[in-house]
């Protein structure tokens, strides 16, 4: 398929894709797609995260993975949407996001669940390195409480 874009939608298309390290041609069929999706699912926000573009209810800081991984399995909807004080439709909509889109749910769940080992793992050292001294034997209580 050939689009046809005005001139400086065409440039805006050609800077974002620079900045991002894309072809103007991948960008502009993320960008078409994403916009099919909005208009599919108008309750699901898509945002830029350090982990690349993820899907979240719109309006809360909730990722639709983590709903998906909790509702219904583990709490009802309804238990769900009262608990964190959302309307049940949009509860309902982060799960239908989720069934039409597994891949990618899936692939958010697995990038949250490493960077979550990460974080443990980097805060294990730090509090390991607050109990060695220089040499990398155990401090003594009194100066590791410092």
């Amino acid at each position: 398929m050939t689009l046809r874009l005005p001139k400086g939608v065409k440039r805006g298309v050609e800077r974002l894709a620079a900045r991002f390290g894309h072809k103007p041609a991948q960008l502009g069929a993320r960008l078409i797609e994403e916009g099919l999706r909005r208009r599919d699912f108008p309750q699901i926000d898509l945002r830029e995260t350090a982990a690349g573009r993820m899907a979240y209810i719109g309006g809360t800081r909730f990722a639709v993975y983590w709903v998906a991984g909790i509702v219904p399995g583990r709490m009802a909807v309804e238990a769900f949407a009262k608990e964190y004080d959302l309307p049940v439709e949009r509860i309902r909509a982060a799960l239908a996001y989720a069934h039409a889109f597994p891949d990618e749910i899936e692939s958010d769940r697995a990038h949250a669940e490493a960077n979550g080992k990460w974080i443990e793992r980097q805060d294990a050292a730090a509090r390991s390195e607050k109990t060695m001294d220089d040499n990398g034997k155990p401090k003594s209580k009194e100066k590791a409480a410092r």
